[in-house]
């Protein structure tokens, strides 16, 4: 049977590392020492608290690895749309823990690309450091860290999904409407299938996932485990369940399944360590929708895709709103399938998001409010546009939101974009 380790954080980070490495022999017989190099991937998406992999979890698997005499190693992640990653790093103290370490920072959306097929028909471009030494890895080794973690549009955000780091920010609007994000997600982790997979479960998130600053009480709770095992859709699936999901209820996990990319089979998966009796209740995924009252939002009858634009703009309203007092007085407009009193007596400027109400409600709107400011983000996914429309529309200067020093921030974009940056960034002035 198919092994996975839940080991309990309250003995300790290195402990449970002992533990789950123990289980499969020890780490010298999980990581060869062959001359290969070493590269983590946490889930970095973006610097909120609680939104990436834990720090202290990090500093032990890199002073774990070191211990154990591996010390070519590279941590490696590509942020959200709308942020970059050196900055994630800085802020949420990732660049020091490589210093520490002497490991090398690996910002996956700086640098040279390459263009990659993918196993759904479709191309992607990828760094062309993951193309050379994760996707053609031959004696590298790859270690995903995700954090245990809902998702408003995917239930979970475990290992599989940890490989949506990878696409370069511009190709990952493309897969993420309805019924094309899953099958992505499974596509991505056929590609990259990583060596092994540790889930950092020290806390967990509700309603995912980006936990909202002013929610944290109602968002953020205590699991204290690490879960991980050589199979990382087997642990994903163990990970699924500690927040209360089988593996039907996650379509990426069902679809890897399926194509025969691990073991998705609870009953032929043996837990070690803490039983999976101890997690009795089912973590909600979807969003509080805690949105500004004074914001008019029309959603379209027919369609609104929560894996696109409904589900990231309904996330950015929330944080937007809640975590940093923007202002109302607007319209905010996504979906399909309008009628003519859905866009009547509309407030103020007018933001409308998605391919399909850009192409419904556009002319019409432009008709109906002649002199208005009507703005568009025709992409599903369009992070960087959305979150800089609705922070201008908020009255949110961007730097708000990062919580380091102005002058610190622009000076990592600078950096980056010395490296050949090729992630979407808003205008830190808006």
């Amino acid at each position: 049977m198919t092994q996975v380790v839940i080991a309990d954080t309250r003995k300790g980070i290195r402990a449970c590392l002992d533990e789950i490495f123990g289980a499969f022999g020890g780490i010298g017989k999980v990581i060869p020492k062959n001359g290969g190099r070493v590269y983590i991937k946490p889930n970095a998406v973006h610097f909120t608290p609680f939104a990436y992999t834990d720090i202290d979890v990090m500093d032990a698997m890199l002073g774990y690895l070191n211990d154990n005499g591996y010390n070519r190693v590279s941590v490696m992640e590509g942020s959200t749309g709308g942020n970059f990653t050196r900055l994630v790093y800085k802020v949420v103290g990732y660049a020091k823990l490589c210093k520490k370490y002497g490991a090398e920072p690996l910002y996956l959306d700086e640098g040279k690309m390459e263009t990659v097929g993918l196993n759904d028909g479709t191309k992607i471009r990828v760094s062309k450091r993951l193309y050379d030494e994760i996707i053609n890895r031959g004696e590298n080794f790859y270690i995903d860290m995700p954090k245990l973690k809902t998702h408003s549009m995917a239930v979970v955000t475990l290992g599989v999904k940890n490989q949506q780091g990878f696409p370069v920010a511009p190709d990952r609007m493309a897969a993420h409407s309805h019924g094309t994000l899953h099958k992505r997600l499974a596509a991505l982790y056929a590609m990259t299938k990583p060596d092994f997979c540790i889930i950092e479960g020290v806390k967990a998130t509700a309603h995912g996932h980006i936990p909202l600053l002013s929610f944290n009480k109602d968002l953020v709770f205590d699991t204290n485990i690490l879960i991980g095992g050589k199979d990382t859709l087997a642990v994903d699936v163990v990970g699924a369940r500690t927040l209360g999901y089988s593996i039907d209820e996650v379509l990426h996990l069902s679809h890897c399944a399926k194509a025969g990319l691990g073991e998705g089979d609870i009953d032929r998966i043996e837990v070690k360590g803490i039983p999976l009796s101890r997690f009795d209740k089912k973590i909600p995924y979807t969003l509080l929708r805690k949105f500004n009252p004074d914001v008019r939002i029309v959603i379209g009858k027919k369609m609104a895709c929560i894996e696109g634009c409904k589900g990231n703009t309904e996330a950015i309203q929330e944080m937007i709103y809640n975590d940093y007092n923007g202002r109302g007085g607007w319209s905010l407009i996504y979906g399909s399938g309008f009628e003519e009193a859905d866009l009547e007596n509309l407030p103020g400027e007018i933001l409308i998001v998605g391919p399909c109400a850009c192409s419904e409600t556009g002319a019409r709107l432009k008709s109906i409010y002649p002199g208005r400011k009507i703005h568009q983000v025709n992409e599903h996914n369009d992070l960087m546009n959305n979150t800089r429309l609705q922070l201008k529309l908020s009255g949110v200067p961007p730097l708000k939101l990062c919580p380091c020093n102005p002058l610190s921030a622009a000076f990592s974009l600078l950096q980056a974009k010395l490296h050949g940056l090729n992630a979407t960034v808003p205008p830190l002035l808006g």
